[in-house]
């Protein structure tokens, strides 16, 4: 009977034991998708079930604790990274700190002036700064050149005695200088600014010059021309006594000296005269230069405004001059004539230069763009043609002619107030630029703009001039006093006779010099394009390994989704459709011999 009952059971349909387990196996493929349905998955397929309504079958696991990093992850749908995708992730976040850095340079470098700006702090005069210092006490290699022309009269007395039509006059020089500078009575004002004295010392260079210190020359007597205007506004009393005194003297109007009497001094009698000379005993056209200046000049630092670089403030004390006739020809703000502020170079506007020869600023218009020394680019400046015109001619310059009682033709300046009232009218030598009736009673004046023009090649980057010239001759007028009268009876009165011109002009530099130059041009120039041009290559490349980065990543994403997706379809095959009540079954499999006990059987 029980083999019998054996070989039913083996050969009978399905018992509701079998089914049972064929359902539940069913019903569990599909609660593990509804699973990954309702997010509960931890990405690694298994699924976390829940209490059913009637098995009570919790499960004793629980959800994986998340890091900051697995949440970011999670967040951009790149949780299973290789290491070598955490790589290129860490190489992408370090190619947008580079990449923001770049272009932050980028634009420094290309659109603003924060390079240029930085190295130009460099050139400010604070206090015990290495510039400052070097400004105050320059190195002898970096001084300047004095060359000095003297206009000897060679035929001066023929043409007084009536025997010569014009007067004859011979340009002889240059005696040539070294000009080395120093700054004396410094003191640095808390305004951002500096008040001095230049003093100057000078050293005779005979193989730079052609003509000798001992060499005679035949000039205007200076101290007799001069006292003949200061001796005519005394009082009447003053002015006989005065007058008779200087007769005794028999001074004549033109005088032989030495060259280097003539510019650096001699005892002269006229000097010597208390009502004249007020203590002093020897006179030189030059004598003023040598030593520390009787003039005092507060200039700006640049320290609160690089624009203000080596403006002059203060003239003598004083923040305008009382030399002229209205504010804007009084006015001082002129640059020092050895430095000027970069950054006004920059527009290639005018610049002003103040000169203490002449008690006022004169202004440089840029010409062109210049190289000199072999390849280093300089902006030459050169002066107006009308900077001493008749107004009639530039009516800024009226204000220039109103102090006097004629305006004189174009090409000189009345400076008399400027020299103690003294007859001084400079001008550009050989008369260049000015009215031909100046030299109409003179033989050898020879105007050129190449030999008598001032001009200035200017560094663009550091703001002081590498070469030029500065050119001013110094003349004085006659005025036919009763002191003069019977000496020249020849001469028209308010003759402007030339008595000297001089020229400065950098020194010849050395190799030293040159490599210093060189280095500090081409070197500053090199790191601004490399700097410029680098940050333009950095920004380029790491925005393309950015670019590839993403684009590596999300080809990285895009793939996981679609296996995600495809897991999930495949799931669903096998589940076929969903239970509604989204209960979870929990599979429970007998023994063997408890099912056949289950069923009644022995």
């Amino acid at each position: 009977m029980s083999h019998a009952t054996d070989r039913y059971v083996a050969q009978s349909p399905p018992t509701a034991a079998s089914e049972d387990l064929t359902v539940q196996q069913s019903k569990s493929k599909s609660n593990t998708l509804n699973s990954q349905r309702n997010g509960n998955t931890l990405g690694y397929g298994y699924s976390v079930g829940g209490g059913g309504s009637g098995g009570g079958g919790s499960s004793s696991s629980r959800p994986e604790k998340l890091t900051v990093l697995d949440m970011t992850l999670e967040s951009l749908g790149l949780r299973n990274l290789t290491s070598k995708d955490i790589g290129v992730l860490i190489m992408l976040g370090f190619m947008f700190l580079l990449f923001v850095i770049s272009v932050t340079g980028f634009f420094v470098m290309w659109f603003t002036e924060y390079y240029n700006n930085t190295m130009l702090k460099n050139l400010i005069l604070a206090e015990n700064s290495e510039t400052a210092n070097s400004w105050l006490q320059p190195d002898p290699k970096y001084d300047t050149l004095l060359k000095a022309h003297i206009f000897n009269y060679t035929n001066i007395e023929d043409f007084l005695a009536g025997r010569a039509d014009k007067m004859h006059v011979e340009d002889l020089g240059p005696l040539t200088y070294q000009e080395h500078t120093v700054k004396d009575q410094v003191s640095f004002n808390k305004n951002h600014t500096v008040t001095f004295r230049d003093k100057k010392s000078y050293k005779l260079l005979p193989e730079k010059s052609t003509l000798r210190e001992d060499d005679v020359v035949l000039v205007p007597n200076v101290p007799l021309l001069s006292a003949a205007v200061h001796v005519k506004r005394m009082p009447a009393f003053k002015r006989l006594l005065v007058t008779g005194t200087i007769k005794l003297f028999e001074e004549p109007l033109f005088k032989r000296l030495t060259a280097h009497e003539y510019l650096w001094g001699y005892r002269d009698k006229i000097i010597s005269l208390e009502s004249l000379g007020g203590g002093k005993t020897h006179f030189g056209l030059l004598k003023t230069r040598n030593g520390t200046s009787v003039d005092s000049v507060q200039l700006n630092t640049g320290e609160d405004d690089i624009s203000k670089f080596s403006i002059i403030t203060q003239f003598n004390g004083k923040p305008q001059l009382d030399f002229w006739q209205g504010d804007e020809c009084n006015r001082i703000d002129g640059s020092e004539p050895s430095m000027f502020s970069p950054t006004e170079l920059q527009t290639r506007n005018p610049v002003y230069v103040f000169l203490q020869v002449l008690c006022r600023k004169v202004p440089l218009h840029f010409e062109k763009e210049e190289t000199i020394y072999n390849d280093i680019d300089v902006l030459r400046y050169r002066t107006p043609l009308d900077v001493f015109a008749h107004p009639s001619e530039n009516p800024a310059n009226e204000c220039f002619c109103k102090n006097t009682d004629r305006c004189l033709p174009s090409g000189v300046i009345n400076a008399t107030k400027c020299y103690d009232d003294s007859p001084i009218f400079p001008s550009f030598p050989h008369f260049f630029s000015g009215d031909p009736v100046l030299y109409k009673d003179f033989e050898g004046i020879k105007p050129d703009a190449d030999l008598h023009q001032t001009y200035a090649d200017i560094h663009p980057r550091f703001g002081f001039p590498i070469s030029g010239a500065s050119r001013i001759q110094i003349n004085i007028m006659l005025d036919k006093t009763p002191l003069l009268r019977n000496q020249a009876a020849r001469l028209e009165n308010a003759t402007i006779l030339p008595l000297i011109w001089i020229e400065i002009t950098a020194g010849d530099f050395n190799d030293d010099v040159l490599h210093t130059l060189y280095v500090s041009t081409f070197g500053l120039d090199a790191i601004q394009l490399a700097l410029k041009y680098g940050t333009l290559l950095v920004s380029v490349t790491t925005f393309s390994l950015i670019v590839a980065s993403v684009y590596y990543l999300n080809s990285k994403r895009e793939e996981q989704q679609l296996e995600h997706s495809k897991s999930s379809a495949e799931l669903e095959a096998l589940a076929g459709p969903a239970p509604g009540n989204g209960s979870v079954v929990v599979v429970q499999v007998l023994p063997h011999s408890v099912s056949h006990a289950h069923r009644g059987d022995p």
